[in-house]
């Protein structure tokens, strides 16, 4: 097998990079395809971020760390006590926390504080091959597509933040839509909700909300218009902050699941006056995961079509420092350059 390709230093040889080999409890996943998620770019461009520049606590690593935590592959090696078979296609979970603090005790795992993180804090998918657990890898179905495959991830965390609130009934309106706002209205419709309204400077996005199943569509500048029940935030931006208070009703709740990584100023008056709650919900548990990968596997999520574009692993740099594009954008190790 080819080596790890490590994309963070250029002055590391392919031929300098060991293979990997997997222990008893481990896989070595041979890289389908890893998308690029707008925290990726996030990380590259104005970062570093969630990548440390001192030694991690768990694990010691520090950069270059190899990004990519949307990924799908299939088992080239596996250890006789990882519970994998070689040639099973499986989608890695990129979180691995520390199970011993208070909120992986108390069922909050996606909390933890100390947790190692494929593509963050570990090595991930962007790559040829990828080194991990065999208990943190999930099943995929052979016959989805990988553009479908890669979006266990996102899933993952749209449904652990549409499942922080009940949907079933209401009103709801989806600020932002990008990749993961997209998951997000997928989401809201399995979960059951009466309306939902994506909000989006973009007609493609809007309309491409549509084809996720949201009822209603309104550009940015119409969301006091709204008047939902609860209001995801997905884009990260301050704008898409504002748009979420004037979209939520008297009493009304919002969740912000988009990325912030600079400070964003929100009217506290008016937060108190309209007894409007505000909440992050951050990332995702290995539940979200298993159930994301088993609706997609299903065809129960990421049923919508979507603008993607496939590239070779070696035009990754080139694709992080540029701002997230309309498309998905999915390195495919296999392509030539």
């Amino acid at each position: 097998m080819r080596a790890v390709r490590w994309h963070a230093r250029d002055d590391v040889r392919l031929d300098e990079v060991p293979e990997p080999m997997p222990t008893d409890t481990q896989v070595v996943v041979r890289i389908e395809a890893a998308a690029i998620c707008g925290t990726d770019v996030d990380e590259v461009r104005q970062g570093p971020i969630t990548v440390p520049i001192t030694p991690h606590p768990v694990n010691g690593r520090s950069a270059p760390i190899t990004l990519g935590h949307e990924m799908v592959g299939v088992v080239a090696e596996a250890g006789p006590a990882s519970g994998w078979a070689v040639g099973a296609r499986v989608a890695p979970w990129p979180s691995n926390p520390c199970g011993q603090c208070r909120d992986c005790t108390t069922g909050d795992a996606n909390r933890c504080s100390r947790q190692v993180a494929l593509g963050m804090s570990a090595d991930g998918g962007m790559a040829d091959f990828l080194l991990v657990e065999g208990s943190r890898c999930v099943l995929i179905g052979p016959d989805v597509a990988a553009e479908r495959a890669v979006l266990v991830e996102p899933f993952a965390v749209a449904l652990h933040g549409v499942h922080q609130v009940d949907v079933a009934g209401r009103r709801v309106a989806v600020v932002g839509i990008g990749s993961l706002g997209l998951c997000v209205v997928e989401a809201a419709v399995l979960s059951g909700a009466r309306e939902i309204v994506a909000v989006s400077r973009s007609e493609v996005a809007r309309e491409a909300a549509r084809d996720a199943g949201a009822t209603e569509t309104l550009p940015l500048e119409r969301a006091g218009e709204i008047d939902a029940e609860i209001v995801f935030e997905t884009a990260g931006a301050a704008p898409a902050v504002a748009a979420a208070f004037a979209a939520v009703r008297r009493g009304g709740r919002i969740v912000v699941l988009g990325g912030h990584p600079g400070r964003t100023e929100i009217d506290l008056l008016d937060l108190v006056i309209r007894e409007v709650t505000l909440e992050g919900s951050v990332s995702h548990c290995f539940a979200d995961f298993v159930a994301a990968a088993g609706a997609i596997t299903a065809g129960d999520l990421a049923r919508a079509q979507r603008p993607v574009t496939f590239a070779p692993l070696e035009a990754g740099p080139a694709l992080l420092r540029t701002e997230s594009a309309a498309t998905k954008r999915i390195l495919v190790p296999s392509l030539q350059p």
